[in-house]
């Protein structure tokens, strides 16, 4: 088993705050004993991995960035935490994929050998996870635009749902005779995508500010000339998860993907 979860906010510095909001609501921790984190401090993208048996007890306390991306999954014995563990990254690209694919050595040597050189000695696990990463980096690199921070959000969501296509076309070059499971999410901290091509639900949810905060101390009935109330209110986030818990969450349509732009705009765009 295995899960996904990231949060994009309009506000770094209450990251931890709405964090905390959805935390419940998602089922991560229990999908694998291997965990991990990605975010950005600074421009600096940061990974921590958990293993199993390690305290996970600051697993939720980011540091002040715009972009959160959690795993959960169970690596095969004697794989590589370091190296197979999700999320994955090259420069200021995080990525995370969730689902289950038949044949996943035959599929991972076919999109290994659709890759330009410089992404194949990228790739450094074994599982075929990480070669679809690189497959979303191919399609921006053929537009110069792997590098880019000014890239447009809807064409990334694109090109990501283009890479699950060529996925499910390796796979049935592979002789997978079913649909591979595909929810696949990437963020370069000036923007967050997700695509789904899967009979499986991938969710969204939109936070909007809230200025009752339980880890600031902010009850309800507070003034919006208190600066910290304001922040609360103004705060805005969009989260996005394979495992949930309780209603109030959209479910992103199978074949199509998810936009979000440095400002909190959103579009769902059709496959």
């Amino acid at each position: 088993m295995s899960a996904l979860f990231s949060l994009f906010t309009s506000d770094p510095f209450l990251v931890r705050c709405e964090l905390e909001r959805v935390r419940r609501q998602v089922d991560l921790e229990g999908a694998g004993e291997v965990l991990g984190t990605g975010s950005f401090e600074d421009d600096v993208v940061l990974l921590k991995h958990y293993g199993a048996g390690v305290p996970r007890t600051d697993l939720w306390e980011a540091p002040e960035t715009d972009a959160v991306v959690m795993h959960a999954s169970a690596l095969p014995p004697g794989t590589s935490l370091e190296e197979n563990a999700q999320p994955f990254r090259l420069r200021q690209w995080l990525f995370a994929h969730h689902g289950k694919i038949e044949r996943p050595d035959a599929v991972r040597e076919r999109l290994m050998s659709a890759l330009p050189e410089f992404l194949q000695r990228m790739v450094r696990g074994s599982t075929v996870s990480e070669p679809i990463f690189a497959t979303f980096l191919a399609q921006l690199r053929h537009l110069g635009r792997m590098e880019d921070m000014k890239l447009e959000a809807p064409l990334a969501a694109q090109l990501l749902i283009k890479t699950a296509r060529l996925v499910e076309q390796a796979c049935a070059e592979a002789g997978v005779a079913g649909r591979p499971g595909l929810h696949l999410v990437a963020t370069n901290g000036r923007l967050m995508i997700a695509a789904r091509r899967s009979p499986d639900p991938l969710h969204y949810r939109l936070l909007e500010g809230e200025a009752v905060c339980a880890r600031c101390g902010l009850e309800a009935g507070g003034k919006d000339s208190e600066p910290l109330v304001r922040e609360h209110r103004l705060c805005r986030s969009v989260v996005v998860a394979s495992q949930i818990k309780n209603g109030g969450w959209l479910e992103l349509a199978d074949g199509s993907a998810l936009a979000v732009d440095r400002k909190l705009s959103v579009q769902v765009l059709a496959g």
